[in-house]
């Protein structure tokens, strides 16, 4: 119809941009509020992600269905960057046994997570977007994690988990 008006698809992704910004920001503020200098995962120059024993402290979180108060079950928690063919850091070091919490945010484009070997996947995940997968890496080994998006594993967007 001639005359009606429609939002503006530009305006709308703009303000759902800046919104999820805000909340980014504010995220980090309270981790960081909350857990003081340390909470961060190192990165070393060989873009290997390494976790200081103080930090694994400050981060443990109640396993999924358990309540704060309860016994808690440590968490080891990696933040993983998918950008254009390329994960950051690509290669992640845990111990056997332990939970482990992938929390990957894409910077551009779309991407995934996933590491067949171990049943472990994160969906699609649109650029801007955060999402998480939790497992026990219970098996000894090093295993590709990989981008499945179109041709992303073979332009390079593939990393390395070792569990040890």
């Amino acid at each position: 119809m001639e005359g009606s008006t429609q939002p503006q698809k530009g305006n709308s992704m703009m303000m759902i941009i800046g919104a999820i910004v805000v909340i980014a920001v504010v995220a980090v503020g309270i981790m960081m509020t909350r857990s003081g200098n340390n909470t961060e995962a190192e990165n070393t120059p060989d873009n290997t992600a390494t976790i200081d024993e103080s930090v694994n402290q400050d981060m443990t979180v109640p396993a999924e269905g358990e309540q704060a108060g309860d016994e808690m079950e440590a968490v080891q928690i990696i933040e993983v960057e998918a950008g254009a063919f390329y994960y950051k850091p690509n290669e992640i070091r845990v111990k056997q046994g332990e939970k482990v919490r992938i929390v990957m945010t894409s910077v551009d484009m779309m991407h995934d997570f996933n590491i067949d070997e171990l049943g472990v996947s994160i969906p699609v995940t649109e650029s801007g977007n955060t999402a998480t997968v939790e497992f026990v890496a219970d098996q000894k080994g090093s295993f590709e994690y990989y981008c499945s998006v179109g041709q992303h594993r073979a332009q390079g967007q593939v990393g390395t988990l070792i569990v040890e």
